[in-house]
């Protein structure tokens, strides 16, 4: 693999994270999110970003835009990797997340297929954070489930993060990437408890068919959330995979009305960027609870806090 061929000092490498992304609040996690998770302006090392394409929504409608703006950042994160080889400061993996942490925003399956073939090509290994992302909560157990990736497209990631609502935090990897002559050892302190919680839910997701459950109430709940940013225009550019959904609101102060709106009416969504609401329910979450969003956004109007 390229990152044990290479005989550089751990100072002269980097990690290559993606914008709107936020991987966690150590040094190295900050590093390759955006800066705009650093809240706390935490030092952190000289570690790139590449652009995460900003689609134009309803995706149909704006196809050809969208494909070029994908190729764009391709285009981008290909040119960040050979300058900084150039420098002398390689790119020592890529990480990014299915969806974003600010702003949930993602790609078509295709930007994820051409970024897994392109740090296939460099010889970079190839991460994927499903903190935010896993266990179901986009209709899949492992929202990278969604690119589809085939062997032609580099195959599966070589390592993949995971923690939040698994229960527990670890990583998958490939083969390559186990201990062996070209791995530096760890050692790792294992959460038994933690790692039998972890099977005993996935054991019960599977048993009551909760995958297929979110995905249902996902479609319904995608579909309502539309009809209202056509007809009302409280909210616009709904997207998401499963129940991760978001969607936009025309500026900072409205955005903020809108979430004290919801929420007296017994509806948390998190604040995920300026003008972005986000949520990430739990799997049980059905077509009732999402009724109870769709009337409130319908409900919603600009002076109602004035008045509440």
């Amino acid at each position: 693999m390229w990152y044990a061929r290479t005989h550089k000092k751990s100072g002269d490498l980097s990690v290559m994270g993606f914008s709107n992304s936020a991987h966690g609040c150590s040094v190295a996690t900050l590093s390759c999110s955006d800066a705009a998770a650093n809240i706390s302006n935490v030092p952190t090392f000289d570690w790139p970003t590449a652009s995460i394409p900003s689609l134009k929504l309803p995706y149909a409608a704006n196809e050809v835009w969208n494909k070029a703006e994908e190729e764009r950042c391709l285009a981008e994160a290909l040119k960040v990797i050979q300058e900084r080889r150039s420098a002398g400061k390689d790119v020592a993996a890529v990480i990014v997340e299915p969806i974003s942490s600010l702003e949930m925003r993602f790609a078509t399956p295709a930007f994820y297929k051409g970024l897994r073939q392109l740090a296939k090509t460099e010889g970079i290994p190839f991460i994927v954070d499903e903190t935010k992302t896993g266990f179901g909560q986009t209709g899949k157990m492992w929202g990278h489930q969604h690119w589809w990736l085939q062997e032609r497209d580099g195959g599966c990631p070589d390592m993949m993060t995971f923690g939040g609502k698994t229960g527990i935090s670890g990583f998958f990897s490939t083969y390559d990437f186990r201990s062996g002559p070209n791995c530096p050892g760890f050692e790792q302190v294992v959460d038994l408890t933690g790692v039998m919680t972890f099977g005993a839910t996935w054991r019960h997701i599977q048993k009551k068919m909760l995958l297929e459950y979110v995905q249902d109430t996902s479609s319904f709940l995608k579909i309502e959330l539309e009809n209202c940013s056509r007809d009302h225009k409280a909210i616009s550019n709904v997207r998401g995979l499963g129940t991760a959904i978001a969607f936009d609101c025309v500026d900072p102060v409205r955005t903020s009305s809108m979430q004290s709106w919801l929420l007296k009416r017994g509806i948390v969504v998190a604040r995920v960027g300026p003008n972005t609401l986000g949520m990430r329910p739990a799997l049980v979450l059905g077509p009732q609870h999402a009724a109870n969003l769709r009337e409130a956004v319908q409900n919603y109007h600009v002076n109602h806090d004035a008045r509440n």
